[in-house]
């Protein structure tokens, strides 16, 4: 009976992630081609370039905890003063990193002649991204109770739509896309520990310095893995913005990007709601089968996708993009080595014993995007379509990086079960 419930735990948590990422995407996709339009290529390449750099604020301000928080989260799942001590000690930490973020990033926005003009329009955006990482997501994760997040994120998604429609008119009102953002998180932020302190019994309460001192050590392996991944996946769009300036190439990129992101936002939720799921069960063959079943599937896909990247272009973000097309087809293989690159990592990796591993894939590719890019750039090859091809290859580095390590453990378990059996024979 305990497998059955779990199965049907899994299920319901991956089922909400999917609701929770597919209505989030079904959002973007809505505000997407309405805002490449009004705001044209220039313009909505500066939100490109914002959320780029915003992808280091999410990465620094996480820490990490969304992994290892749902870790401890699972093995404490029923000490409510643990817990309750693990979330204040997480918002203490978060807050000290939010007063850093923002004093070196604003710092950065008056020393930058490109976005010193645009000053508040990162600032909100900066605001956005901190107070977003004050939700204790980690914790509905460990729970595997992944109907409030979804939930919440709906009702705050649609506000934001919503809002996007109304006030949005043209290129001057751009502005208000984070800020939008901003009040829409301070929402979510509010409802989400309301329903910690009214659902769940968790209150603030104080940590020694050496309980936070500990849960900081133990989240920095993950957040080394974690920032790593940024570097390597964000860091086009930063570099593509000096070396086209405020060329429509970049709202080239950041439209085709989204695309991309698309089947991160296929994987990711799988990824997600195995994870709690595989620390407690080990359940490899699961894994393996819907490997199987989806492989097939993605492949042919991307191969379509391939053939009608341009039409695909022009139909989701209007005729300027066309050009856009090649562009996609230079990150096609990302979208065909993302999903096993997902389910191998934590899922896998970690209940195997293999997260020093896990890790340090992140920071290999890290490595590999780096010496590629340093690459082109003393090769005088630096251009959009270089930069996507090197990052199709760091992604199947990565990739063949994780799936060697678990093939090589699983080679030692197989030579350690065959010695301990030919000992008790020879006993």
């Amino acid at each position: 009976m305990g497998g059955k419930k779990l199965d049907k735990t899994l299920l319901s948590n991956t089922f909400f992630l999917y609701l929770l990422t597919f209505s989030s995407r079904l959002f973007s996709l809505a505000t997407v081609p309405y805002l490449t339009r009004i705001l044209g290529a220039v313009t909505y390449g500066k939100t490109g370039i914002a959320l780029a750099y915003m992808s280091y604020v999410a990465i620094i301000m996480d820490l990490g905890f969304i992994l290892s928080g749902t870790q401890k989260v699972v093995n404490h799942k029923n000490d409510i003063l643990y817990i309750s001590k693990l979330i204040c000690s997480v918002a203490l930490i978060k807050f000290l990193l939010g007063i850093l973020v923002s004093a070196i990033f604003t710092a950065y926005i008056l020393c930058n002649p490109n976005m010193r003009y645009d000053f508040w329009f990162y600032f909100f955006y900066l605001a956005a991204f901190i107070v977003n990482a004050f939700l204790p997501d980690f914790y509905y994760r460990g729970i595997e109770k992944m109907k409030v997040i979804t939930y919440r994120t709906l009702a705050v998604k649609t506000i934001f739509t919503v809002l996007i429609f109304i006030l949005v008119k043209d290129d001057r009102d751009y502005w208000l896309i984070p800020l939008i953002t901003l009040l829409g998180n301070a929402l979510a932020l509010i409802i989400m520990y309301y329903d910690l302190k009214k659902n769940y019994g968790i209150r603030f309460c104080r940590a020694s310095l050496s309980e936070v001192w500990q849960i900081t050590k133990d989240t920095l392996p993950f957040f080394a893995s974690r920032i790593a991944s940024t570097v390597y996946q964000a860091l086009n769009t930063i570099i593509l913005s000096f070396v086209y300036g405020n060329s429509p190439i970049i709202g080239y990129y950041t439209s085709v990007d989204k695309i991309v992101s698309l089947s991160k936002t296929v994987s990711s939720p799988l990824a997600d709601s195995l994870y709690p799921y595989m620390l407690r069960e080990k359940d490899f063959k699961t894994v393996k089968r819907l490997l199987i079943k989806t492989m097939p599937v993605i492949i042919i896909g991307t191969l379509i996708i391939f053939i009608y990247a341009k039409l695909l272009c022009i139909f989701l973000f209007g005729r300027e993009y066309a050009s856009a097309g090649n562009i996609l087809r230079c990150l096609l293989p990302i979208i065909v080595v993302i999903l096993p690159t997902y389910l191998l990592c934590f899922p896998v990796m970690v209940p195997l014993g293999l997260s020093k591993y896990a890790n340090m894939s992140n920071i290999v590719g890290m490595g590999i995007q780096i010496i590629g890019l340093v690459i082109l750039i003393f090769t005088d090859n630096i251009n959009v379509y270089s930069i996507c091809i090197m990052s199709s290859v760091t992604e199947v580095c990565v990739f063949l990086f994780r799936l060697a390590a678990v093939l090589v453990y699983r080679q030692r378990i197989r030579h350690k079960r065959y010695f301990r059996y030919t000992e008790n024979s020879i006993s």
